[in-house]
């Protein structure tokens, strides 16, 4: 979901208006049905009906910082760390990307992962004309 069509779907769930594009205005009415605005927040509806809180983008790195690197946090993978924000209340169109982008790059995972026990470059075996004559 682009930040253009969740500003247009802003506008008509508080304004009631639309788009003049025909085509803009079916894509806002379809979309605007996944949210509410209340009390000054917009709020994406779930498909379990829970109402979860949308974030911009700087709330949810931030957000995404204190859910992954916190004393809870315990720097899960991707799909428990949205899980966790799931259950904090939270959502943004790029939640699943940006988990998996946020974990990939953390140092302290990186370093502790499991090590490639593989070769930079296949092995060639030598060939030895005669034994122990290397």
């Amino acid at each position: 979901m682009k930040k253009i069509d969740v500003n247009l779907s802003l506008v008509y769930i508080e304004h009631g208006k639309f788009p003049k594009d025909a085509r803009h205005k079916i894509e806002v009415r379809r979309r605007a049905a996944h949210f509410i605005y209340y009390k000054g927040a917009l709020y994406h509806r779930s498909l379990e009906g829970l109402f979860l809180q949308y974030l911009g983008k700087k709330e949810s790195i931030k957000s995404l910082k204190k859910m992954y690197a916190s004393v809870c946090g315990a720097h899960q993978s991707r799909s428990k760390l949205q899980f966790q924000l799931r259950r904090m209340s939270h959502y943004w169109p790029k939640m699943v990307q940006d988990s998996t982008d946020y974990a990939k790059k953390c140092k302290a995972c990186q370093y502790h992962a499991n090590f490639i026990h593989q070769t930079p470059k296949p092995l060639h075996p030598t060939v030895v004309s005669w034994l122990f004559e290397a």
